[in-house]
């Protein structure tokens, strides 16, 4: 297993994966959530595994069941309060265009609301996916 901090468009994620964050299932899973442009830096399994307990174990639970990555915190000052940067890895930066994955296409935000009309461009930058209780939902 590995665990990357992942810094994109939105707050710093803190990812699970039993691949790198350099091969192909892990990247179209990041582009499939809207993850096109970011920088990870990889932390230690073993920390990750100790700081999360029980919820790392449900997370490794689903990757062995077929996902390629599952996002195990959404919360940038937990994972920054949590793991110090003397612990973060090499800088893997990657921009991706939404173009090489035509099947799924990107996904969608039923909540969100027409943008008002000003001169100013709609912010269409996609979001990681709304999960029950995060922050995110609260926006």
């Amino acid at each position: 297993m590995r665990a990357y901090v992942v810094f994109s468009s939105t707050e710093p994620v803190l990812v699970v994966s039993r691949q790198s964050i350099r091969s192909r299932p892990v990247l179209d899973e990041l582009r499939r959530i809207g993850c096109l442009k970011f920088i990870a830096r990889e932390v230690p399994i073993e920390q990750v595994q100790c700081l999360y307990g029980r919820l790392y174990d449900i997370i490794e639970e689903a990757i062995d069941r077929g996902c390629p990555l599952r996002v195990l915190d959404y919360n940038g000052r937990r994972i920054f309060r949590w793991i110090p940067f003397s612990d973060f890895g090499p800088a893997f930066r990657k921009e991706m265009s939404p173009a090489a994955d035509t099947t799924s296409g990107p996904p969608t935000n039923t909540a969100a609301k027409a943008a008002p009309a000003t001169n100013q461009p709609a912010d269409t930058s996609l979001r990681w996916p709304l999960v029950e209780g995060s922050i995110h939902a609260l926006r």
